[in-house]
């Protein structure tokens, strides 16, 4: 008698489906929140045998977690990375092919987000160096301003309108602006930056303060004679020389050059 060996009712017909095994999903899961490369929580759902897998990036972007199979209805709506539709039998091996390409589209937004960081991050230095820019700009103009309103500002103009008139004839008694004596090539030149002085060399002597030789200051005047007779404007010192802008004697013109000897100096610094 032969024995009779009973088959399982479902033998030789459609095996019903099963869901994928949770702790698979979750080993999943973690696998990725181990590798860092995914931002926010990836939510392996139930829904999962239905074929949908949904990376929604959480608000504190905390790594992923298990401790959640649905996304919450308290979430805020964040943009959200679609993934790659899981078919109801897909193995642990397709869902992690699919997991991979969502791993990919992540990475995508993420480069994109940096890079509008680094935009950003470039426009607003831009502006801050353009204000820093502006204002410094807006310093000068104002330390610009003051120091042509100072006395010292008024001497450097003066020696600067005189530097003009390089070059144009001595003639005694004129006042310029196309020739000029030695006293009319000072008060024409102080005259324009503010500073009056008097018509001829002896008045000018008289008008201002002596100071020693070695105490002169560029754009004081020198002075020649007892009574005064000339006048120039002092530059500087060169090699031990003081060097003058005048307008020296009839048949030459404004120039720079060495002083006379014998001279003695009057401050327009202190006038």
């Amino acid at each position: 008698m032969s024995k009779s060996v009973s088959n399982p009712a479902h033998r030789g017909a459609p095996r019903p489906f099963r869901s994928p095994n949770v702790s698979i999903a979750r080993s999943i899961a973690g696998s990725i929140s181990g590798h860092g490369k995914l931002i926010g929580r990836i939510t392996l759902a139930s829904g999962i045998a239905a074929g949908a897998l949904v990376a929604v990036p959480a608000a504190n972007a905390a790594p992923a977690s298990h401790e959640a199979t649905t996304v919450e209805s308290a979430v805020e709506p964040a943009k959200v990375v679609e993934a790659p539709t899981l078919e109801a039998s897909a193995t642990p091996t397709a869902m992690l092919t699919d997991i991979k390409q969502l791993e990919r589209a992540v990475e995508v937004q993420e480069r994109k987000a940096e890079a509008a960081r680094k935009a950003a991050e470039a426009k607003r230095k831009a502006a801050i160096a353009a204000k820093k820019a502006a204002e410094a700009k807006k310093k000068a103009e104002a330390e610009a301003k003051a120091f042509a309103a100072s006395q010292e500002g008024k001497i450097e103009r003066a020696i600067s309108v005189a530097s003009e008139q390089i070059g144009d004839p001595y003639v005694w008694g004129a006042t310029g602006p196309s020739s000029f004596d030695c006293s009319g090539l000072t008060q024409y030149a102080f005259s324009a930056a503010g500073i009056e002085l008097p018509r001829v060399s002896r008045d000018q002597a008289a008008a201002l303060p002596t100071v020693p030789n070695d105490q002169i200051q560029r754009g004081d005047l020198m002075f020649w004679g007892s009574p005064v007779y000339h006048v120039g404007i002092f530059l500087r010192w060169e090699n031990g020389q003081a060097i003058m802008l005048h307008a020296p004697k009839p048949g030459s013109a404004v120039r720079e050059e060495a002083a006379w000897d014998g001279w003695f100096a009057g401050s327009t610094h202190q006038a």
